[in-house]
């Protein structure tokens, strides 16, 4: 397979992960901490070699089956931050079982992998293949606490569910093999008949599934409040950016959602998505549960950016994508360290908490009002950034529903900062225990979201340069 060397951080990870499981069959069982440890550095690293090469012309170009390009590049590094940060949480998260750590950390890199090739696939086949590698090693990770019921039960109403979403987009690609006569992804197929449209509208359906969009979420809260934490984090972010990344992919370069007259149904999904996921969260007593539909919330803003279909549509999608790595993984990070001192994620845990911790109080409310977008926060820059290109398109009404949605949504954010600030600690309070791998986590997402809010011409440029997608040949 030719230029197969643009592949080089997707088959390292893969590479690493195998070094880890076959690490679990020979090693002694008492000496499995280092594995994540391992796990955690070889992200790192490939972050790092990512990072590096960035810009490099000679990492750019395409495959057999995918492309290497500064917009598929952009995401890599987003998911390798993604799973970096979530594999540090993971160091500290007590309820993870010890004597299966490398397994764990295997198949976080196993699903990062994944992700990654997702990003650069250009063949319907190789998407297909890459979310399947995704999925089963998800749906493994899901249910990892296996003395913990509600896992269990997350896990496999996750696992329904993506057998579902499975069936629906390889029906997708064989309507689409049978309008085009090929799975790979071909700029200019002529004009749009009703099997090819059906085609990318199943194909819509099973990437629905991934990035968590209305109404292919219902997953979504049983599986984050059963999941480890670590695994919560990643899920809620990770897969949903990788996944849009293909859907920029799909209906950006190769078939324009104008042409094909599939704006407004990404419209509708962008608004039934937003309404839905913050509208359900005001009915939510469980910090993971309410951070579930808060992320489905997201999702709708992020689809705001693919609806609009221009250039600067595209770089509101990726900006937003960027800040939103560090604000949720941040919130997530600290609802770990809450629920592992208290022995619940209810949000009664959450009462007097300033009075015990004024630090991770301030983290707290930073990055729930950036998800809400105040200013001067990093989500405020990134929802602005969509927003302003859907009144720029036209579409004012898609903007002003998801500036109705981020005012709803303060609601909920401010709930808990309620409970942190203004409420006193139960009696039966403790004192918090949080781990230095965890503070490290919320440092990191607390210095993203202030700095990408007050000073956010870096990431702009970034943005910029790497939003234009490489068409195909």
């Amino acid at each position: 397979m030719r230029n197969i060397g643009l592949l080089t951080p997707e088959l390292l990870l893969a590479g690493l992960a195998l070094v880890l499981l076959l690490a679990d069959m020979v090693v002694p069982r008492d000496k499995s901490r280092w594995r994540c440890h391992f796990a955690w550095l070889s992200s790192a690293a490939v972050l790092a070699l990512v990072v590096a090469t960035l810009g490099d012309p000679t990492t750019l170009g395409t495959g057999t089956l995918w492309i290497a390009d500064s917009f598929g590049q952009f995401f890599k590094m987003t998911i390798l931050l993604t799973a970096t940060l979530c594999l540090l949480m993971s160091l500290d998260y007590a309820a993870l079982p010890r004597r299966h750590a490398g397994t764990f950390a295997a198949l976080m890199l196993l699903s990062t992998s994944g992700l990654m090739f997702l990003v650069a696939a250009t063949d319907f086949l190789l998407v297909f293949v890459s979310l399947e590698l995704v999925s089963i090693s998800s749906f493994v990770l899901a249910g990892f606490e296996r003395s913990n019921p509600k896992s269990s039960e997350g896990a496999m109403k996750y696992f329904m569910f993506g057998a579902f979403s499975s069936a629906i987009m390889v029906f997708g690609i064989s309507l689409y093999y049978g309008a085009t006569g090929g799975t790979r992804m071909l700029a200019g197929t002529g004009a749009p008949t009703p099997m090819l449209i059906l085609a990318l509208v199943l194909i819509l359906l099973g990437f629905a599934f991934k990035a968590s969009i209305a109404p292919m979420h219902f997953w979504v809260p049983d599986a984050y409040e059963g999941a480890p934490t670590p695994v919560a984090t990643f899920l809620s972010v990770a897969p949903k950016l990788a996944t849009f990344a293909a859907l920029m992919r799909v209906f950006g370069a190769v078939f324009p959602a104008r042409q094909y007259d599939l704006q407004s149904l990404l419209g509708m999904l962008a608004i039934l998505t937003m309404t839905i996921g913050n509208f359900t969260a005001f009915f939510q007593d469980d910090a993971k549960r309410l951070l579930a539909y808060s992320s489905v919330a997201q999702a709708g803003y992020l689809l705001i950016g693919l609806a609009v279909g221009t250039a600067r549509g595209s770089e509101g999608a990726l900006m937003y994508a960027f800040v939103y790595v560090a604000m949720n993984i941040g919130a997530f990070a600290i609802v770990q360290a809450v629920g592992q001192s208290e022995g619940s994620y209810s949000l009664d845990a959450f009462d007097g908490l300033a009075q015990r911790s004024l630090g991770l109080s301030l983290a707290m409310a930073l990055c729930l009002l950036s998800l809400a977008g105040i200013p001067p926060l990093a989500g405020f820059m990134g929802k602005l950034y969509i927003f302003s290109s859907a009144v720029e398109s036209g579409r004012w009404w898609l903007a002003g529903i998801g500036v109705a949605n981020s005012v709803a949504s303060a609601y909920f954010y401010f709930r808990v900062t309620h409970r942190m600030f203004f409420r006193g600690p139960t009696q039966d309070a403790k004192a918090l225990q949080i781990g230095p791998y965890v503070y490290g986590g919320i440092a990191v997402a607390v210095v993203g979201v202030l700095l990408f809010g007050v000073y956010p011409e870096p990431l702009i440029a970034g943005v910029r340069a790497s939003a234009p997608l490489l068409l195909l040949p």
